[in-house]
């Protein structure tokens, strides 16, 4: 079984219009609910081994802010392919995952994560910044998840849990 936590990147500023989109940092709602989510995935047994993250500093920032609060602090990989709105570019990432692993985390953007997870079955209109997904694969390597029934198993957004 293979499981992945895709996470879309938390909340980007807009402060600096002159700024490339790819180099947008978070804005401070984005820093503040990063690690809430992640200290939200600490109650998960099945701990990230990796975070496999876009290169556009948002998701950058998000990474590190999720890595640094999960309790096994699990190392960073940027993958510039993941800065794309392309579904395909999240089934490639995955399927290109280190074989030593069980258990990754994956942030990108929309619509790229919505449209992947439609894929799966999810009825939400669209997975908020910082939320996440948990995704398992009945298979023993990455590659073989394009080929199998996968399941979303649990969905989760920061304010999910408010009232």
């Amino acid at each position: 079984m293979k499981t992945v936590f895709l996470m879309r990147h938390a909340k980007s500023s807009w402060d600096d219009p002159s700024l490339d989109d790819h180099e947008r940092p978070l804005n401070p709602r984005g820093f503040r609910q990063a690690p809430q989510m992640a200290e939200r995935l600490n109650a998960w047994l099945c701990q990230p081994q990796a975070i496999v993250s876009s290169t556009a500093q948002r998701a950058k920032d998000t990474a590190v802010l999720v890595a640094q609060t999960l309790a096994d602090k699990p190392p960073i990989v940027l993958d510039r392919k993941l800065y794309s709105e392309q579904r395909a570019m999240i089934a490639h990432a995955i399927q290109a995952l280190d074989a030593d692993h069980d258990t990754v985390m994956i942030i990108g953007h929309n619509p790229a994560l919505n449209d992947y997870l439609h894929d799966l079955g999810m009825t939400k209109d669209n997975l908020p910044t910082s939320g996440v997904a948990v995704i398992h694969y009945p298979v023993k390597h990455w590659i073989e998840t394009s080929e199998c029934d996968a399941q979303l198993c649990f969905l989760d957004w920061p304010k999910r849990l408010q009232i």
